[in-house]
This record gives structure tokens, C-alpha cells and sequence, in this order.
């Protein structure tokens, strides 16, 4: 058995090396703008240049709604003065959080959002409209550039959602940069809306704050200089993806993550798994399973009757009959059958449910069948419907 198991964990042990030695290297450019990894259309690095773009003011990450974290504010004493900041490719806020954050602007606040799609209660609500010209079969260089600086920033585009802008129109809002897909386009695709005390900003091109558009970038002044235009105030971060801190920084959650370290717990779980198997067998003899004795006295009483029938002794089985069924009254109802009187008569009958009076004629057919030689089947038939009569119950 113990060299049994080996063999099969040696088995697991060299599938789990073929497949790790064959994980495919591919780059994954899923656009998820997630502000925690390293993915090239991630945002851990612009995240990480933060405070030195906000010259070491704190950041906090906003893990729910917009909605609950504004109520727990709420709760606290006056906070300071903060900056919104929300990169993704499709900001998502339900209608109750918005109105709480602009609630929150309009007390001074200001805040960022870079998105490809808006909802259209928020474009309603801040007076712009997104357009959107469609994917090009192969990406070329693109150009985003601000209105007042002369700071620029050329790049390919690498996420396949097309070029995404702002409508111009008559709503009143500042017309602070532009991307240009093309040398005879120009659309604007950063602006900036007053809103009570403070200012949206909202801006269509989130994929050149990506890890791999500021690595790439022959220079950082475009991004730095787009975010300049915030105070520098504290920073909330509304994470693209929300997750709890806890769930997130689960070991069991990183393990998954990783795609070695994800196959290397399926296969440990699966070693696990067999070893368990095949050692939870019995390693004795297994014990035959013994039937108990079974009562045969029946079995004896028939064929004791078949034969005195076939034999035509009938009054044989009268006799034995008579004496299975004394036999079954004083092992079923503990009554002595020696003396078969009124006494036992009212005895069985009470304790058989019986009436008296059909106790009282099974008993004199009894007493006179023993008493008589029989050499007919009549009257064998005659007792046999009789304790039938009895056995039967109401």
C-alpha cells in the first residue's frame, strides 16, 4: 500500500512540474485599471506617484459605494477637504451614489473621472454628451493634448473600445485638453464643470494613465500637469474594482491569482485528496457477515403435515395442528394449557381480544378433537377455518 501511494503522488508531482514548465508567458492586456497590479493596462503606477504629485498629502481607497462611504462620513466629525479620483474604462455608480457625490463637490470637493462610458444620468446631470468613433482595424498613434500648456503626449492605443470624446455644444463647461485619432481630427476629451463650490473633471482617455502608457511615455509632464489641476488636498480613491481589504489580502485569494501558485493548490488538493482515498481503505480481513438463526419450527410443523397428509392421517394432523397451536397460545399470550377450563377460556379471550363465546367453541372443538380418532378431512377442515377464525385480527 505505502508503495502504492508513492507512485501516485510521484505522478502528481510530475504533472504539476509538466504544467508549470508550460504556463504560456502571454502578456495580458485585459483593461481592468486596477489600481493593486502590474498588468500593463492596470494603474499601480500612476496610483504609486500620488503623493508626489499631491507633494505627500494622504490617499484613502473607497472599498464601497460612494453612497455608504459618504453616510459614514457623515457620521464623523467635519472632514477636510478632499479629491475625488476614479479611472476605469466604464465608471459605474449607481444614481444614489452620485447624487451624494455631487452633494460632496458641491461643498467644495473636487473631482477626476477618466472613463470611456459615462452613465447617462451623470451626462445629463453635468450637461456633456460622449461620442464615439469606431475601432479602427489597426490601431495607429494617437495624440492627447491639453488647451493652456503645450504639454502633449503621443501614444498607440493598445485597449480595442475606438476613440472616446466630448460633444461640443452651448453648456457652459472649460475646454481643458483634446485627443486627436487622426491629423485632420480633433475632439476635445478633457473638461472641466463648475458645481457649486467645486468642479468635476471628466476626461475620456483613462488608458494613457495605464502602467504601460506611462512606462512607455517619453514623458510624464502630460499626466502630471492633467492632475495638477487638482488642489493638492487629500485624495480618495474610488477603486475600479471594489473588493473588501480583507478578502483581498487573503492568502488563499493571492494564491488564486497567481496561475502557478493557483495549480500548484488544485494539484496539492488533489494529492490530498487520493492519499486520503486510498488509505481510508480497510487494511484487515473483512468479517463475513454472519445471518442470525432463524426459527423453523413453522417450516418443521408444515412438512411434519404434508407428510401425515399425504399419507392420508388425517387425524395425525389434527394432533399436530392442535399442538402448534397450544404452543403459539402459551408463547404468544403466556398461558399454562395444561388445563383447558373456564378459567383459560376467559384468560385468552381477554387476552387475545377475542369474544368469549368464539374462545369458548375453538377450546370444545379442541377438547373433543383430542379426545376422537378421525379418518376423514373433514373435520380437520373444520378446525383449520377455527384457529384460522382466531389468528385473523378484528
Amino acid at each position: 500500500m505505502r508503495k502504492k501511494t508513492m507512485l501516485i503522488l510521484g505522478a502528481v508531482l510530475v504533472v504539476f512540474i509538466l504544467i508549470v514548465t508550460n504556463q504560456s508567458n502571454d502578456v495580458d492586456w485585459t483593461p481592468t485599471f486596477d489600481e493593486t497590479h502590474t498588468k500593463p493596462m492596470d494603474t499601480k503606477v500612476f496610483y504609486e506617484q500620488l503623493p508626489f504629485y499631491f507633494k505627500g498629502k494622504s490617499s484613502k481607497k473607497v472599498y464601497t459605494t460612494f453612497y455608504e462611504y459618504d453616510q459614514h462620513l457623515r457620521m464623523q466629525e467635519k472632514d477636510t477637504l478632499k479629491n475625488y479620483v476614479s479611472i476605469s474604462g466604464r465608471y459605474t455608480i449607481d444614481d444614489t451614489s452620485f447624487n451624494s457625490l455631487l452633494q460632496y463637490v458641491e461643498y467644495g470637493n473636487e473631482a477626476f473621472i477618466s472613463a470611456y462610458h459615462f452613465p447617462q444620468y451623470v451626462q445629463d446631470t453635468l450637461g456633456f454628451e460622449i461620442a464615439y468613433n469606431p475601432v479602427e482595424l489597426k490601431q495607429k498613434e494617437a495624440t492627447v493634448s491639453l488647451n493652456y500648456t503645450k504639454d502633449t503626449l503621443k501614444y498607440t492605443p493598445k485597449i480595442p473600445y475606438g476613440t472616446s470624446y466630448i460633444v461640443d455644444s452651448t453648456m457652459t463647461f472649460k475646454k481643458l485638453g483634446f485627443i486627436q485619432p487622426k491629423k485632420a481630427q480633433k475632439h476635445t476629451n478633457f473638461i472641466g464643470i463648475p458645481y457649486g463650490d467645486g468642479v468635476f473633471y471628466i476626461h475620456t482617455t483613462p488608458e494613457v494613465f495605464t502602467n504601460y502608457q506611462i512606462l512607455e511615455a517619453e514623458s510624464a509632464s502630460y499626466v502630471s500637469t492633467v492632475i495638477s489641476y487638482l488642489p493638492t488636498l487629500p485624495v480618495l480613491i474610488d477603486k475600479a474594482i471594489k473588493l473588501d481589504p480583507e478578502i483581498s489580502n487573503s492568502p488563499l485569494r493571492y494564491i488564486l491569482s497567481k496561475e502557478p501558485l493557483k495549480w500548484g493548490w488544485y494539484l496539492l488538493l488533489i494529492a490530498i485528496g487520493l492519499f486520503i482515498l486510498f488509505n481510508a481503505k480497510r487494511r484487515q480481513r473483512i468479517i463475513p457477515i454472519k445471518e442470525p438463526l432463524k426459527n423453523t419450527t413453522t417450516e418443521f410443523v408444515q412438512t411434519v403435515s404434508n407428510l401425515h397428509y399425504e399419507a392420508q392421517d388425517y387425524n395425525g394432523i389434527i394432533q399436530k395442528t392442535i399442538i402448534h397451536f397450544l404452543e403459539h397460545v402459551r408463547s404468544t399470550y403466556h398461558l399454562s394449557t395444561e388445563r383447558l377450563n373456564e378459567d383459560f377460556i376467559t384468560k385468552l379471550a381477554l387476552r387475545s381480544g377475542k369474544s368469549v363465546e368464539e374462545i369458548q367453541q375453538l377450546v370444545s372443538l379442541i377438547i373433543k378433537m383430542k379426545s376422537h380418532s378421525f379418518r376423514t378431512k373433514e373435520p380437520l377442515i373444520t378446525l383449520n377455518k377455527e384457529i384460522e377464525k382466531f389468528y385473523k385480527r378484528k
